[in-house]
C-alpha cells in the first residue's frame, strides 16, 4: 500500500511539472496572438492623406446600396520617421452608401462611398474613417498637344531610282536651339494637397455621416454618376466620432 501511494504522488508531482513546463509556452502564444490582434486594429491618425485608386468603374445607375467598392493605393504611406504604414497597392474596401439618378423630381445624381477598412498583404486590417477629399479622372498618357511631342507624319520620301526628295525638305534643328519651354505646365496636379473634382465635368463631392462613420457622396448634373476605373482619389482621414469636414 506504502508502495503505491508513492508512485501515485510521484506521477501526481510529473503533471505538475510538466503542466508548469507548458505554461511559459500558452502565455508566448497567447501574447503573440495579441500582437498580432494589435496590428489588425491598429489605426491611422487624422489628417492622414492616401492616393488611391478605383479598382473597376461604378454607375449609381447600376449600383444598388451595399454593394462592395474596392481601390488600391497608388502611393505609400510614411510616418513622420519614415516607417511605412501603408504600402503601395494595398486594398482597401469599401460600399455602395446611396445611388440615385437624375429623373423625375431630381436634378441631379448621387452616388455614396464609404471605405471601410485597408488590407495588408500579411492579412492584417486597418479600419478606415476617411472622407474623399479630392477626386480626378484616371492617368492619361496622352502627351498635351502644346508640348510639341505628337508624332509626325512625314511627306519627304526618296525616290528609289533617282535618290531624289519629292516634296521639301526635312527641317534640320538647329544646335543652337533652345528646347522648349515646359517649366509652366505642371505634370500632374493631383496630390496630397488637392480639394474638389479635378478633370470630371459636371461633379462636386460632398461629405456626409453614415452609421456613426464619415462618408462622401459624388454629386453629378448628368443622368447618373459614373466613375471610371483608375479613378484617382485622395482619402483623408477623419477624428473619431467627428463631424465630416466639408468639401
Amino acid at each position: 500500500m506504502k508502495y503505491k501511494g508513492l508512485k501515485l504522488l510521484a506521477a501526481f508531482g510529473a503533471s505538475v511539472v510538466i503542466g508548469a513546463l507548458a505554461l511559459p509556452i500558452f502565455a508566448q502564444d497567447a501574447g503573440s496572438a495579441a500582437g498580432r490582434s494589435g496590428q489588425s486594429e491598429a489605426s491611422l491618425a487624422p489628417g492622414s492623406a492616401i492616393l488611391a485608386e478605383l479598382n473597376s468603374g461604378v454607375d449609381s445607375k447600376k449600383a444598388k446600396v451595399g454593394d462592395p467598392i474596392t481601390a488600391r493605393t497608388s502611393e505609400t504611406l510614411k510616418s513622420g520617421d519614415d516607417r511605412t504604414i501603408v504600402p503601395r497597392s494595398t486594398k482597401i474596401e469599401g460600399h455602395i452608401t446611396q445611388s440615385s439618378v437624375r429623373g423625375k423630381g431630381a436634378e441631379e445624381s448621387a452616388l455614396g462611398i464609404q471605405f471601410d477598412k485597408a488590407v495588408l498583404k500579411d492579412g492584417g486590417e486597418i479600419p478606415l474613417n476617411v472622407i474623399i477629399q479630392a477626386l480626378a479622372a484616371p492617368v492619361s498618357f496622352a502627351a498635351p498637344a502644346d508640348l510639341g511631342t505628337a508624332p509626325t507624319i512625314g511627306t519627304t520620301q526618296t525616290s528609289p531610282m533617282s535618290g531624289s526628295r519629292s516634296g521639301p525638305p526635312a527641317a534640320q534643328p538647329s544646335r543652337d536651339a533652345a528646347p522648349p519651354d515646359t517649366s509652366g505646365v505642371p505634370s500632374d496636379p493631383f496630390s496630397t494637397k488637392s480639394r474638389g473634382v479635378m478633370g470630371l465635368r459636371g461633379m462636386t463631392l460632398n461629405a456626409e455621416s453614415v452609421n456613426n462613420r464619415p462618408a462622401s457622396v459624388v454629386v453629378s448634373n448628368g443622368k447618373s454618376v459614373r466613375l471610371e476605373g483608375g479613378t484617382r482619389m485622395l482619402l483623408v482621414v477623419q477624428a473619431q466620432g467627428s463631424e465630416p469636414a466639408g468639401q
